[in-house]
Order: C-alpha cells, then sequence, then structure tokens
C-alpha cells in the first residue's frame, strides 16, 4: 500500500519476485494500476485517502476472527498495560479523545498515559481499560460494510486481502506490509502507517527472526550512482 514498487523500487522488488516464486502471494492496494498492480496476484482500488479505513477494517477482523497471535501480542506489545480511568475514547467524549480543548485546537494528553506507578498490567488482556480492550473497541467501527462504503472497494476484496494477512501470520508465517512515499508524504501517513503497525503486531509480525516481516518502506536515494534501501519498524506506543 502506498507505494509503486515495481517502478519505484525496482531493486527491492526483485525479493518479492523472487519471493512469489517461492509461493508468496503479492497483493496491491493502491488507487491505480500499475506495474506492481500486474505483477501482483491481487490488485484491490480504493479511494485516495482511505487507507486508515482498510486497515482499520483488517484491525476489526483480526478481532473479529480471534485471529490475533495472543502469546505475541501479551510478551511484545503494551497491549496488557491498564491505561487511567480518566481516559475516553471518541464515543465517550463527543467525537474526541479525552483532554481535547476547543479554545487551543489541541490536546492535553494527561489522561492518556498508564495508570498506576510501575503502570497496572492485566496478563489476560480482558480488563476493559486495557490497550488490548480499548483497540479493539475503537476499530469494532470498521466493519466490512463501511470499508466498502469509505473505500469503494468491494467487500468481497477487502475480504479477500484480510484473510490473506491472517491466514499467512502466526507461529509459522509471517506477512509484511511494504509502503513508500505514497504513505510517508501523506496528509495522514502517521495515521497511515502507525495502522499498519497496528496490524502487524495484532498478528505478529514485527520483529521475526530472519523473516522479512516488519511494516518496511523501500526508498531510493536522490544520489544517481548509490542505491540504498531503508526500512522502519513499526511500534505500539
Amino acid at each position: 500500500m502506498g507505494s509503486n514498487m515495481a517502478e519505484q523500487h525496482p531493486v527491492g522488488f526483485q525479493w518479492v519476485m523472487e519471493a512469489k516464486e517461492r509461493g508468496a502471494k503479492v497483493i496491491h492496494v493502491d488507487p491505480r494500476f500499475t506495474r506492481t498492480s500486474a505483477m501482483a496476484d491481487l490488485h484491490v482500488p480504493i479511494r485516495a485517502g482511505s487507507d486508515v479505513a482498510f486497515l482499520g477494517g483488517i484491525v476489526n477482523y483480526i478481532f473479529e476472527t480471534g485471529s490475533l497471535f495472543r502469546d505475541y501480542v501479551r510478551a511484545f506489545t503494551n497491549a496488557p498495560v491498564i491505561l487511567k480511568r480518566d481516559f475516553q475514547d471518541t464515543e465517550d467524549a463527543g467525537g474526541f479523545f479525552s483532554g481535547w480543548d476547543p479554545d487551543q485546537g489541541a490536546y492535553s494528553i494527561d489522561s492518556w498515559g498508564y495508570g498506576g506507578s510501575p503502570p497496572d498490567v492485566d496478563d489476560s488482556m480482558e480488563d476493559e481499560r486495557c490497550i488490548l480492550q480499548v483497540t479493539r473497541r475503537h476499530f469494532s467501527r470498521y466493519t466490512p460494510e463501511m470499508v466498502e462504503e469509505i473505500c469503494g472497494c468491494p467487500k468481497e476484496k477487502f475480504l479477500e486481502v484480510a484473510r490473506a494477512m491472517c491466514e499467512n501470520s502466526g507461529r509459522e508465517r509471517t506477512s509484511s506490509v511494504c509502503y513508500a512515499v505514497g504513505w510517508t508524504q501523506h496528509t495522514t501517513g502517521v495515521q497511515n502507517i502507525r495502522a499498519a503497525c497496528i496490524v502487524q503486531l495484532l498478528l505478529g509480525n514485527v520483529g521475526r527472526t530472519s523473516r522479512r516481516s516488519t511494516t518496511s518502506s523501500p526508498g531510493i536515494s536522490r544520489c544517481p550512482s548509490r542505491t540504498r534501501t531503508r526500512r522502519s519498524r513499526g511500534s505500539w506506543s
């Protein structure tokens, strides 16, 4: 998503093609049909700027189908940590998170922290104020029907992508999300990348040994005599 890797990052794309030859499924989610789309197993066109809704739908699908890698999430994310009692999500605060100051047009984030010092933790991740449950409730709005309405792609295609991501993740397999300037230079670029990181962390696809399983951003330097590839790892904070 957010990348035309075949044309803009051909050096990195060769590894995608080698993986495809070994059986990997390549999916391209992008408003345009490009050379990357042509080389992919599946192209899913969406409306420009609707990436967060598409990714939010995958997050909701992970929860609804019980596909999250629970042991990984408990051990390697802050999902078990309990938030302060005065934190409020958008449903409880008139469309804003707690701490919104309309006069300043900005948030005071005092209520967004962890409860207790050291932070209170629920290893069962069932407490209604633990980060996993807050995340589940927040993304529950992104049903397949809402994704179809916002993104403009058929519900069946969205479900095919979500199902493929979940089936190819877990203890024995991992999936990778590749993005580039289509996300990083977007007005909601931070939200795009954070949503993708949440998907990957729920599925246990970050930091797995010998796997290219993190959210990655292949980039080519502006100097024509040198080509480099950069990767950035997402974190759930």
